[in-house]
C-alpha cells in the first residue's frame, strides 16, 4: 500500500529565516563552530540543504548572521536615561543580558575562529561594530549636552578601548 506522504506547507521569508536561525542557534551550541553541519541546521529548520546554500556558503557565515541579526533585532540603539552612567550601564546589561545562552556560545565561537580569520574580524568591525561606535558617539555626545562631561573633542581612541582591552588577554 502507498502512502501519500504528508506535506508541511513550505516557509518562506521571515518564518523560514527564523526557523534556520534558531535551527543554527541550537545546532552551533551544540556541536561548536567547527562541529555544527549545514545538513542538521536544514533537518532542525525543516527545509533543504540547498535553501541555506543559496543564502549563506558556510556554517561560519550563517553562525554571523544569526549573531548579528539577533543582536541588532534586540537592541535598542544608544539608551538615553537621561545621565552617562546610566546609558552606559543600561547598554552594557542590555548586550550582556542577550550573550546569555546559545547566542552567548555563538559568539564565542565566532570570536575563537576570528584569532585565525582576518576577514572575519573585518567582517565584524562593518556588520556591528559601526554601528557600536556611533551609539556610543551619541551617548557621549548626550552627557555633553547635559553638562555632565566636558565639550571638547573625544579622541576616537577611546572608543577602541573596549575591543583593545579584549586582544591583549
Amino acid at each position: 500500500c502507498y502512502r501519500v506522504p504528508v506535506s508541511t506547507p513550505r516557509r518562506r521569508g521571515d518564518a523560514l529565516r527564523e526557523a534556520v536561525f534558531d535551527a543554527a542557534l541550537a545546532e552551533v551550541a551544540e556541536h561548536g563552530l567547527r562541529g555544527a553541519s549545514m545538513t542538521r541546521i536544514a533537518q532542525r529548520a525543516g527545509t533543504g540543504k540547498a535553501a541555506l546554500y543559496r543564502r549563506w556558503p558556510n556554517v561560519r557565515a550563517l553562525a554571523l548572521d544569526v549573531f548579528i541579526s539577533t543582536l541588532e533585532a534586540n537592541q535598542a540603539h544608544a539608551a538615553d536615561t537621561g545621565s552617562l552612567r546610566s546609558d552606559l550601564l543600561e547598554s552594557m546589561t542590555g548586550f550582556s543580558d542577550q550573550l546569555d545562552g546559545n547566542l552567548g556560545i555563538v559568539l564565542r565561537e565566532l570570536l575563537s575562529e576570528a584569532v585565525h580569520d582576518p576577514d572575519l574580524v573585518a567582517e565584524f568591525q562593518v556588520r556591528i561594530g559601526q554601528q557600536m561606535d556611533t551609539d556610543a558617539v551619541a551617548t557621549i555626545q548626550r552627557a555633553m549636552a547635559r553638562g555632565e562631561i566636558p565639550l571638547r573633542p573625544v579622541d576616537p581612541y577611546v572608543l577602541q578601548v573596549p575591543a583593545a582591552m579584549r586582544s591583549e588577554e
